[in-house]
């Protein structure tokens, strides 16, 4: 079995950033990527074969990814870097279970940063199974790094900036958008919003920015809307939408159909914290930082000693967050293992701290406009599928819930939702809330579905190739 005194599990910005600052200092790292290429989600970097003639067009995330891999590379020679890695497990030994190159192996740690990031938020509604449908970073996906376009004409819908970031990357790719619709409303918290700016202006540069050229192009964005069904033969056509209430409940009786063949959904992320789950560490609810996810101290490591827990994976709240949150890993990691000393490493800590609490003071503004409220888990009907991959609809869900005890574990032993292929990614976020609404319980009653190994479906022919971990490239 290899080893590492400093094991981190992705290749976002907050894995990168604590890869980086740990190298720096001399601690061994080895950095667990499950896609080709660094960057995560937020600075996912374009397929080999693409050009780009103008860093400028693509926006300062671009730019910004750009110079931190730099950075990254800059210091590869300490780093191991193992790309194309899933890691599907945890365990009591300190050890992490990884599939690679149809092979599996196993790599020891002395600490440990799970950089796991987060992923779209589920949300059931009549047809949104059709071809057609894309969440916000699947959406992303396509025109990032394949430069594709969801349809001709698509519609966006949910909440929050990322909204804005999509619309303005399918228009700059020469896409067409109907309409932006927005849950929340921004007008309606606009004293909390100035006390919130104050300090991160660039915040307000780059959502103006947007804003601008979303205004330029003629697209309407509808605030207080959402998307009640969409409809189509074999893929979508058109789609209904709605003025709603400040709980998100639709006004039915005012709803209008528009023409699109494409919708992208962003109500939200929910955190990745199967892996924390796994390793033991204690967790918290919060919706509006993504769900279930790890308690943490002020250098970011968990309840189990020497493990660590940065980004949306820790807590959505975007990139800039996650690299504070990665530096401040980084530091704390190294002034653990030796490389630094510990006074050393409180130092050069607190300025990464310093700049969490102004930026953590406007995401509170926007977490409490995108809070998703009741009414998002109403739009399901009673045939609306919920759990995808088990093909267990709303009514059947509700068929079990005579019980006011019952837990989500128990409904998953009753209808089978959550034991897909997702393992419960898809429904188990919607479920949770739908239980606690239906059912008028706190989330404690509810509980939530456990991960266990594999936390993603490994092949069993990769599990029977037990070789050692490779570095990348080889």
């Amino acid at each position: 079995m290899k080893a590492s005194d400093l094991a981190i599990i992705g290749g976002g910005p907050g894995g990168v950033t604590a890869a980086i600052k740990a190298a720096k200092t001399g601690v061994n790292v080895t950095l667990l990527d499950e896609n080709e290429r660094l960057g995560g989600q937020c600075f996912r970097q374009y397929q080999k074969g693409f050009n780009v003639t103008d860093p400028g067009a693509l926006g300062p995330d671009y730019t910004e990814g750009q110079d931190l891999l730099q950075q990254f590379y800059s210091c590869s020679d300490k780093i191991q870097y193992l790309n194309n890695t899933l890691v599907w497990g945890i365990f009591n030994d300190r050890s992490l279970a990884l599939a690679r190159n149809g092979t599996s192996s196993s790599l020891r740690f002395k600490h440990l940063v799970v950089a796991t990031g987060a992923y779209d938020r589920p949300v059931p509604f009549p047809g949104w199974t059709l071809p057609g449908v894309f969440t916000t970073g699947g959406a992303q996906k396509l025109v990032k790094t394949e430069r594709v376009l969801p349809g001709e004409n698509s519609l966006l819908a949910g909440t929050g900036p990322l909204q804005l970031v999509l619309a303005d990357q399918i228009l700059k790719a020469g896409g067409k958008i109907a309409a932006i619709l927005e849950a929340g409303n921004f007008a309606n918290h606009w004293l909390q919003g100035l006390k919130g700016i104050w300090g991160n202006w660039n915040f307000l540069k780059e959502g103006m920015q947007y804003w601008r050229n979303i205004k330029k192009a003629g697209v309407p964005l509808l605030p207080n809307h959402m998307i009640i069904e969409a409809r189509g033969d074999g893929r979508v056509q058109e789609v209904v939408i709605a003025k709603v209430d400040k709980n998100w409940r639709p006004e039915r009786n005012n709803a209008q159909s528009v023409s699109v063949d494409s919708i992208c959904l962003g109500y939200g992320l929910v955190s990745s914290a199967e892996l924390t789950m796994l390793a033991e560490c204690e967790h918290e609810y919060d919706l509006r930082r993504g769900g279930y996810i790890p308690l943490r101290k002020a250098n970011m490591e968990t309840s189990v000693p020497g493990i660590y827990a940065v980004g949306d994976g820790a807590g959505v709240a975007g990139r800039k967050v996650a690299i504070a949150e990665g530096c401040i890993a980084g530091i704390s990691a190294a002034g653990a293992l030796g490389t630094i000393s510990r006074a050393t490493a409180v130092d050069q800590m607190r300025p990464y701290q310093k700049k969490l609490n102004t930026i953590n003071r406007f995401r509170k503004v926007l977490d409490d406009i995108s809070l998703p409220r009741k009414g998002l888990y109403e739009l399901a009907t009673d045939d609306t599928i919920v759990c995808r991959c088990e093909e267990i609809t709303l009514k059947q869900l509700k068929a079990a819930l005579s019980d006011r005890n019952l837990r989500i574990k128990d409904l998953k032993r009753m209808t089978r939702m959550g034991m897909g292929a997702c393992e419960g990614r898809m429904c188990g976020p919607f479920v949770i809330e739908l239980l606690r609404h239906r059912l008028n319980v706190t989330v404690e009653d509810v509980g939530n579905l456990k991960p266990r190994p594999s936390t993603k479906p490994v092949a069993l022919g990769v599990l029977a190739a037990d070789k050692p971990a490779q570095n990348a490239g080889q």
